[in-house]
């Protein structure tokens, strides 16, 4: 039933819906900020039409579905985000609609948007799962499952993210790296095996072809949560020329 349930959040449908008017789209794409609001909202915003989302059901599957309304969304997004039980409908920055399925998500949080309006991005939880999505509004409101908040590169060309528990119930369960074009996002790898089972944090990228992580294994993570952040963390990396896998180790000093 779980696998069911990622392949329903992570899948985004683009609807495109008569524009009336455009937004610029961003010839360097940047990372979402953490703050719970865009900066300046977009000019002329068109409102998403939740009309033109696909008509699907929602499977209550036995019950395991707790909510009973359309998720909320934060006012400061509304101009560009709207949701019923199915569906956030996204502006484009085209001024189209499109479509993020979200039937099997019960919360999100953090939602954020990046400096030039081109990615939202949130958090989202549902029954024994969570996960990240990244949304391209440069590109029919594309969306990606990240498992955990991605770090971007500092050019905003490349992000990774990594997600690795023991429960599996994380929207990724693996580490990946996307890359952001003009054309759209593409993904380029997701590795889901190998890794070490432990609390992986994601750090800083050396350049856009190499990014820096870090694990404390299982067997040295303290039974008090509070003493995890003193706890010493072994270096790991991935780098486009090692086909991104995570390895032992530090990235090359750029």
């Amino acid at each position: 039933m779980r696998s069911a349930l990622l392949s329903l959040v992570i899948v985004a449908t683009g609807c495109d819906a008569a524009p009336t008017s455009a937004v610029e789209a961003p010839t360097t794409p940047t990372a979402p900020v953490a703050a719970a609001a865009p900066a300046t909202p977009p000019a002329k915003a068109v409102r998403p039409d939740l009309s033109v989302c696909p008509k699907v059901k929602r499977d209550n599957e036995e019950g395991l579905l707790e909510r009973t309304a359309p998720l909320p969304v934060p006012a400061a997004f509304a101009p560009m985000v709207a949701s019923d039980m199915n569906h956030f409908a996204v502006t484009t920055l085209a001024g189209h609609t499109g479509c993020v399925d979200v039937r099997w998500m019960e919360a999100v949080e953090g939602m954020a948007l990046s400096k030039d309006q081109r990615f939202l991005s949130f958090g989202w939880s549902g029954y024994e799962a969570f996960g990240h999505i990244v949304v391209d509004r440069a590109d029919g409101a594309n969306a990606f499952e990240t498992g955990d908040v991605p770090v971007w590169s500092r050019t905003g060309k490349r992000f990774a993210a990594i997600d690795v528990s023991e429960s599996g119930f994380g929207g990724l369960n693996g580490f990946g790296v996307w890359e952001a074009g003009s054309a759209g996002i593409t993904q380029l790898v997701i590795h889901t095996d190998g890794l070490p089972p432990g609390d992986w944090r994601m750090g800083a990228w050396s350049g856009d072809s190499c990014v820096n992580l870090s694990l404390v294994p299982s067997e040295r993570i303290p039974s008090d949560a509070n003493a995890l952040a003193r706890t010493p963390r072994d270096p790991w990396f991935a780098s486009a020329d090692r086909t991104w896998k995570p390895q032992a180790g530090t990235c090359p000093k750029a």
